[in-house]
């Protein structure tokens, strides 16, 4: 995607942030598969930088993903949630020439690599917590879903998956939520800053809205698991569910792991961006044996 420094996008920061500040340089973030961040590097301001995103505009869904961040961050902000405070939003790109969002910088970094991974497990599965605890409200719509269980390809994937039918049968048994709650959406280790070992923000808020909890909890044990194995998103969804006094619905987590298809690894490398080692040739055994586990405990 294009670099934001036309005069358009950054007259439309200057009259957000003062007109006395002075953009120094917009540097690239790395992420984000489907817009392009920058750090856009301030003098003359409060803050040293602010972050803007930048979405295609060839779809509602660019526009739609921008309004449901806006709205998060700003029913979000102070809760202790960590999330950036919004700062300007432009969900047409009337102003900016695609759909953006401007926002404060967040301390922190990606920490893919933990040194105490009980106690790293333990604040992922805490902040969704948090997050889940927080009141809805009327302007948030319902988080969109990203598994079509009908599509032909999913299907094909699940014609080759041990116990691929029961699967699918306990996903589509999840049909009524259990538990709505304020939902992430894409609620996993690639959407989290930390700071000293301590888990310090949560990003990419485009997928938010009312949401069954068990989604949210679903979907970060398949990012898990992808990554990582099933045994540690075991153990989340088990913290989760000591921590809320819950039992997440097992149908709904299963509706999340066959989100998993053969395109995953080809961009999970993209994300980790050599962070950690990507095991591409094993992803799908992990995801099994998780989708094997659920099926056991659901009985």
């Amino acid at each position: 995607m294009t670099s934001p420094d036309d005069e358009r996008v950054l007259s439309w920061i200057r009259d957000a942030l003062g007109r006395d500040v002075r953009i120094a340089a917009t540097v690239p973030l790395p992420g984000g598969l489907s817009e392009a961040m920058f750090r856009v590097e301030l003098t003359g301001a409060d803050v040293a930088a602010v972050v803007l995103r930048r979405w295609p505009n060839d779809g509602d869904w660019q526009r739609d993903s921008v309004r449901r961040e806006a709205t998060a961050l700003s029913l979000l902000g102070g809760r202790g949630v960590g999330t950036p405070e919004l700062i300007a939003t432009d969900p047409a790109g009337e102003w900016t020439g695609r759909p953006a969002n401007l926002m404060t910088h967040l301390p922190g970094a990606g920490q893919l690599r933990p040194a105490d991974i009980a106690q790293w497990t333990g604040e992922v599965a805490a902040r969704l917590a948090l997050i889940h605890d927080q009141p809805r409200d009327p302007r948030q719509q319902a988080s969109p879903k990203w598994v079509d269980l009908g599509d032909p390809d999913r299907r094909a994937w699940l014609a080759d998956l041990p116990y691929g039918d029961e699967a699918l049968s306990l996903a589509r048994a999840a049909a009524a939520p259990v538990r709505e709650v304020f939902g992430h959406g894409d609620y996993q280790h690639f959407n989290l800053l930390w700071s000293r070992g301590r888990l310090t923000g949560v990003v990419d808020w485009t997928m938010s809205g009312v949401a069954e909890a068990g989604r949210d909890v679903g979907h970060c044990a398949l990012n898990l698991a992808v990554l990582y194995g099933p045994d540690r998103a075991g153990r989340f969804v088990a913290r989760y569910e000591a921590i809320t006094g819950t039992r997440v619905d097992p149908g709904w987590l299963m509706s999340e792991l066959l989100d998993f298809s053969p395109a995953w690894p080809e961009f999970i490398p993209r994300q980790v961006g050599g962070r950690v080692p990507v095991d591409r040739d094993g992803m799908r055994g992990r995801v099994e044996e998780l989708i094997v586990e659920v099926l056991r405990s659901a009985g």
